[in-house]
């Protein structure tokens, strides 16, 4: 008896990484099809300016986070998109990197970003929110920076605006 609960300990130790793993690697999937073209334009990434769009982004190494505002306008959230270092990796760029970053929504809300700042949040560009699309009033995409105000979450994303 006393062989078999230890093998039976050595099977759930073995087996338990493959479900952490399984659970907790694959992100959220998204249907874009009312929105994948949408574009979005990036300034100061290559020799001009980039367009991307939402389906680029989909293609990506993608992930979900469940964050929370802390300013407690929106609550627990959880977002799926791309980290904004995996959209700078072909360029050579990390987000630490950026002394600035303006991000544009098509109502011309933005937000700046400073060095500092940057160097500790990981700035996502979010393309489903909650396992479900973006609501209208949010596509193309939405900024999302974990446990920060959502003032800083800025929602259809138009224009990225880097300086380097």
């Amino acid at each position: 008896m006393k062989r078999i609960i230890k093998n039976l300990i050595i099977v759930c130790c073995m087996l338990a990484p493959v479900f952490l793993l399984a659970a907790c690697g694959k992100p959220d999937e998204i249907d874009i099809s009312g929105y994948a073209d949408q574009k979005i334009e990036i300034s100061g990434i290559g020799d001009g300016p980039v367009s991307v769009t939402i389906g680029d982004l989909k293609q990506m190494d993608c992930a979900t986070v469940t964050t929370e505002s802390t300013s407690d306008k929106i609550g627990e959230v959880r977002a799926t998109g791309v980290w904004l270092n995996t959209l700078l990796k072909p360029y050579g760029i990390k987000q630490k990197q950026i002394k600035k970053i303006t991000i544009t929504g098509e109502d011309d809300y933005d937000i700046s970003l400073r060095q500092e700042y940057l160097k500790k949040h990981p700035v996502m560009l979010a393309f489903g929110i909650n396992g479900k699309p973006l609501d209208e009033d949010a596509v193309p995409c939405r900024i999302i920076i974990k446990r920060s105000d959502s003032a800083y979450w800025v929602r259809r994303v138009t224009k990225i605006q880097i300086e380097r």
